[in-house]
This record gives structure tokens, sequence and C-alpha cells, in this order.
């Protein structure tokens, strides 16, 4: 009985101490659970788009994702290839290395913990968001983002079949290293989910017949915009917080308009960058390169001191500020500025034009000239109040020129038009709404945005209505726009890059391009900038209007420049002058006024010619008497011969009569010949644009 009483209770030492130890063992899987939510590090920042899709992360760490985000064909093809002990298994050896006994034995425990502490849905949710799908891809977004360059939610079927084949073999089945491996392992999944009631025979057969089509690529897109709001951020919030604080940044960025924008700077195959601007300032897309993998420098934040014509707006628009009309006269001479001295395009020079005449026709020495009369310093000042880094101490009449000693990037040019487009009104570029944390609070807002006032709305409309010509009738008219725009585009003094930027009622743009070496016998365009230009905005506007389907009042809004109260437009203008024009001007521009400053006088050329004098009656002269021929005289009769027998002599030629007197023809007096119009000098033929309204006043009375 004793023996047998020690037995027991050595088996129930045995049991109680296997529970003590089977108890240890559970609670310390479940504090590796919880070790494991509390110590998983927390990933990059994700920035999302004005849809709320996911553009890219920052940093390391995996986007976590929702499962009612993930596209339903991915979890039926997850749990046609993995079941709930697999699932189990796999989270359990990411939570615990398999070394040691007592690890081991953790692990064991660790498949009954996870099936106690989550639900089905839960586990899978953790596992698509902790898998290994190869290339460096941990979670299903960072890998719908590395093999097929779009969020998650957007992925196929066969897509989704390529993912869930990837966790079985991650680095054989790499479609970029063994294409005929992953095709066959996607097969396979498909197959699976045909057997589990997931699809029909038809839809197995038409994604296991879709091409892989797949080329290596960075994760997400806008990358140079990632880049440069990440570096903008790390700023302010510091780089462990941006690139490992789990934050979710809400950005200011158009999904179609930035992938617009890199398609159509694909099809040029041209380096080099766009950037587009809402009116207040958020960037709505940012390109800065062709190719991202291949170099990642941002072109649309390098400093160039070699910007075209593009500053020429600038220096009018403070023109306009020192209450110049858009028709104040500047001067068109070739001529020397000190040592500074510029030679036209074609060595035309036009005299004396209207300051709109000159900046529709880029003409070099007309703004040199202006520059030169407003100075450095007041054009300078307008440059800093939209952020332009011009210093009149380092600044040089070669401005006029476009070269800035210390340099402007595409992204601070674009945005010094903005006052243009928003009523006089300058709001720095930003390319953020909001920065949240893990736990959902607000963690940064743009600070507040209160608009600087650089023109009035009056003067920021004129500045328009000098740009609008251009493409009409100006410097740039091979581009042509059938829809209202204002646009300066050239190219840079040293040949290097070429420049546009320029402005719908609702979307201001600026593209840069390095200007393409090609041979003589096909030498790239000029405008080459500006074709970019024109057709990313054609085709911002086509998506704009199949947005704005149903809401004609939007459409209607944006469509045309809104002209403010006090300013009159429609006014015929003779450029030479700056005086009113008719149809007897040989070069003339339609002009927009403030209320109170349009001119009141015609120009010489408008008023019509004088009436001719009659001419003088003609005058015959009288001729004197002693002077005049003598009568023909009377011919003496012959005598009648007498007969003699031999024949008739033949009669003797009669003499010929005297010629009659003649009265002398005096010439018909000349008209008077017609007054001629002066004609200023100009180009061989004139430009005579058709005015938007009728000429204002009444025509000039005869002189």
């Amino acid at each position: 009985m004793r023996r047998r009483h020690w037995y027991l209770l050595v088996i129930l030492l045995v049991i109680l101490t296997a529970a003590g130890v089977f108890a240890s063992l559970y609670a310390q899987a479940n504090r590796v659970v919880t070790e494991s939510e509390q110590k998983r590090p927390l990933p990059g920042a994700a920035l999302y788009d004005q849809d709320g899709q996911i553009i890219k992360r920052l940093g390391t760490g995996s986007v976590y994702v929702p499962l009612d985000s993930a596209p339903p064909e991915l979890q039926r093809a997850v749990e046609s290839t993995h079941d709930t002990r697999a699932i189990n298994a796999y989270l359990a050896r990411q939570m615990v290395e398999p070394q040691g006994v007592w690890n081991r034995l953790k692990l064991a425990l660790l498949p009954s913990v996870l099936q106690r502490r989550y639900s089905q849905r839960e586990r899978l949710e953790l596992f698509l968001n902790q898998a290994y799908f190869g290339e460096g891809a941990v979670g299903m977004e960072a890998a719908s983002q590395t093999y097929f360059n779009k969020p998650v939610q957007e992925i196929s079927l066969s897509e989704s079949a390529l993912l869930a084949a990837l966790i079985q073999e991650p680095e054989g089945a790499s479609p970029f290293k063994d294409p005929a491996r992953a095709k066959e392992l996607r097969a396979a999944v498909l197959a699976s989910m045909r057997q589990s009631g997931h699809i029909d025979q038809n839809q197995e057969q038409q994604a296991s017949q879709t091409p892989l089509n797949l080329e290596r690529r960075e994760p997400g897109y806008a990358h140079h915009f990632s880049d440069y709001l990440g570096s903008t951020l790390a700023e302010q919030l510091g780089e462990d917080r941006v690139f490992q604080g789990g934050l979710r940044i809400a950005t200011t960025l158009d999904r179609q308009l930035q992938l617009l924008a890199e398609e159509i700077l694909g099809q040029f195959s041209t380096e080099g960058a766009l950037v587009a601007l809402s009116p207040d300032g958020k960037i709505r897309a940012m390109v800065g390169g062709l190719d991202y993998a291949k170099d990642s420098t941002n072109l649309a934040l390098s400093k160039e001191t070699q910007v075209g014509s593009t500053l020429r707006p600038l220096i009018y628009a403070t023109g306009l500020k020192e209450d110049w009309a858009v028709n104040h006269l500047v001067e068109d001479i070739q001529r020397s500025f000190g040592e500074f001295q510029v030679d036209n395009a074609g060595d035309r020079y036009w005299g004396t034009v209207t300051m709109k005449h000159a900046l529709v026709m880029d003409l070099h020495n007309a703004a040199v000239w202006t520059l030169n009369e407003l100075g450095l310093d007041k054009v300078s000042e307008l440059a800093q109040a939209v952020d332009l880094p011009l210093q009149p101490d380092r600044a040089s009449l070669a401005l006029a020129m476009g070269e800035v000693q210390d340099g402007v990037s595409l992204l601070q040019l674009t945005a010094a038009y903005l006052p243009a487009v928003n009523e006089g009104q300058y709001l720095p570029a930003v390319g953020y709404e909001e920065v949240r944390d893990s736990d959902d609070n607000t963690v940064l807002k743009p600070q507040a945005r209160t608009p600087a006032t650089v023109l009035t709305p009056q003067q920021s409309y004129l500045l328009t209505d000098m740009l609008k010509p251009g493409m009409d009738y100006g410097s740039i008219s091979q581009l042509e726009a059938g829809f209202p725009a204002a646009l300066t585009a050239s190219t840079s003094r040293d040949g290097k890059n070429q420049w546009a930027v320029g402005y719908t009622p609702d979307l201001l743009v600026g593209v840069l391009l390095r200007t393409p070496e090609t041979g003589e016998e096909e030498p790239s365009s000029r405008l080459l900038a500006g074709e970019v230009w024109l057709k990313f905005m054609e085709q911002a506007k086509e998506l704009k209007s199949v947005a704005a389907q149903g809401d004609e009042d939007e459409a209607k809004e944006t469509e045309e420049f809104q002209v403010p109260e006090d300013v009159e437009t429609g006014v015929l203008i003779d450029v030479f002058t700056g005086l009113l024009a008719n149809e007897r001007c040989p070069q003339v521009e339609v002009d927009a006024f403030i209320a109170g400053t349009k001119p009141t006088r015609w120009a010489p050329c408008a008023l019509p010619p004088p009436e001719p004098e009659p001419p003088p009656a003609p005058v015959v002269p009288s001729i004197p008497r002693e002077q005049a021929p003598p009568s023909r005289p009377e011919p003496e009769p012959e005598p009648e011969p007498e007969p003699e027998p031999e024949p008739e002599p033949e009669p003797e030629p009669e003499p010929e009569p005297e010629p009659e007197p003649v009265e002398p023809v005096l010439p018909e007096p000349e008209a008077p010949p017609e007054p001629e119009v002066p004609v200023q000098p100009g180009p061989e033929e004139p430009i005579l644009p058709e005015p938007e309204e009728s000429v204002q006043g009444e025509e000039p009375p005869a002189s």
C-alpha cells in the first residue's frame, strides 16, 4: 500500500509538474504573442492620394492593409492553398525562432494560442500582412506594388493567384527570375480555387492564359514626389518618426493627373520634369525624371541657372504693379546697356511698341529695356514675394534673358505664377493635407495658409491678357490650344534646357526638358516643352470633363478666365503708339484695361485720309498770230495742151497738198496723289488679330 501510494504520489507530482510546465509554456506563448503585437516594428509612413489609395510607403516595414480592403479573389486564393493549420504555423514561426528545446516547446503551443486568441478572419489578415512574397516584399500591399505597380485593392484574379503562389515559393517562383515556374504555380492555385468552388472553369482558363506582363520596378508610383514629401516632413518631424513611425499621410496628389504626367513624359522619351499645381498651391502631380530606378534625381527640384524667357512675365507684372497699362510703350531697339547687349531673334527690331506686344512676340531688347527701366530692386521684390530666391545685388540685366546666378527649380518657377491664376493671391506649394499616427491622432497639418496679396485681381487678369495671344499670333503660335490658356515657352540661352510654364483657369503646369541631342538632319523642336505642356493640358481637360459630367455649372465656371470688376476688354490698340486703333492700322492688338485707364485718343493710322483738293482746270495756251502756219496756197490751173498729132505725153504728177495746221494737244493734268497713311516699321506681313469685342469708342471723325 505504501509503495502504491508512493507511485501515485510520484505520478501526481509528475502530472502537476507537467501541468505547471505546460501552464508556464502556455503563458509564455501568450506573452510571445502579446510582445509580438507590441514590438512589431512600425512601418514607414504610408502616403495616400486624394482618392484614399496608397501611393507608396517610406522607409522600412510593411503597410498594414485591413482584410476588408483586400480583394476577395486574393483571400480565396490563399484559403485554397493554405489551410488554418498552415496559416497558424506560419504566424508562429514569425514570432519564435525554433532554436533550443524551450523555444521549440513554445513554438509547438503557439498555433493553439493563436487559434484561441484570434478569429479565422483576423489570422488571415495577419497572414496576408506578414507573409513574404519575394523580391524583398513583406505583406500583400508591398507585393502588389512590387509586381504590379498598383494597390492591392486593384489586383485581378490572375494576379491574386500569382501572389498566393509566391507565398509558397517566394524566391524560386519569382516571375522576374523564372516566369515558367511562376505560371506553373499560378495555374495550380487557380485549379485549387476551382476545386474549392470559388471560381468556375471558364474563369480558371482565362486567368491561366493571362500573360504575366511584369516589369521590375520600384514599389508604388510618384517616386520623386514621395521622396520630396518624405524629406519635407522629416525636417519637421524627424527621420525616425517619418520612416519608422507608422504614420499615415494624406497627400495633395491627384492620381489620374500623376499617372498622366508620367505617361506623357515617357511618350516623349526626353529626360525632364513636370509639375502641376492647383490655384491654391497644392501639388497635383510631380514627375522628376524618366526612370526613377536608374536615376532618382528629382529634376523638378534641381536648381537651374538658365530658365529661358520664363521670368519675363514677372518683369512685366512688375510693370503692372507700377501702374503701367498693357499698352505702356517700351523700346525694342538694339542698344548696349553698359557692357550688356543682346540680339533679337532673327535680328529684327520693332522700335517703340506696347508692353503687351513685346511680351507676346518675346522681344529680347524690349525685355531688357523694361527691366532696366523698372530696376532690379522692384523686380526682385516681386520675385521674393512669390518665394523666388532673387537678390538684387546678385542679379543683372541678364535676368531678362533667363540667367539666374543662384538658380531656381521648376517647382519654384511654376509656383511663382500662382498669383496669375489665383486673383493675385499667393500660397506656397504644399504636398500634404494631414499627417496621422498609428492611433489615428492628427500629428501635423500645414500651417495656417493665409494667402499673400501679390497682385490685385485686376492686375492678375491683365497679366493673363498679355500672355494669352502668344499661341494665337506670337512667338509660340506653332502651339494651338483649343481652350483658354496662358503660356510662355522658350529654350534657355545656352540651348541645354527647354521650358514651358502656363495655366488654364483651374490648373498651373510647368515643364522642364533637357534639350535632346539629334543629328543635323533632324533638329529638335525649340518648343518641345510647350508640346508636352499642351498635350498634358488637353488630356487633363478630358479627364476633368468626364469627372464633371452632370455638373454643367462647375464645368462652365472653370472654362473661361473670369474678368474682374472694373476691367474693360476688347479694346483695339495700335501696337506702335498704344492709342486706339481700327481696321486702317496695319499692326494692332486687343487689350484689356482697368476702368479709367483706356486711351481716349486715336492713333494716326486710325484717322481717315484728308479729302483731296479739286484739281485745277486745264489751261489751253493761245497761239500767237505771227506764229500761225501759212494758209494753204491755191494750186494754179494747168494750161490746156495744143492738139498735136503726136501721142499725148504722160501728165505730170499733181503736187502733194500742204498739210493742214493742227491744233497742239496739251497733256491731261495728273490727279494729285492720295495722301499716304504713315506706316510704322514692322514685319513684312501685318498681323491683325480678330478683336474679342467690337472696338470701344466711336469711329474717329474725318479730318
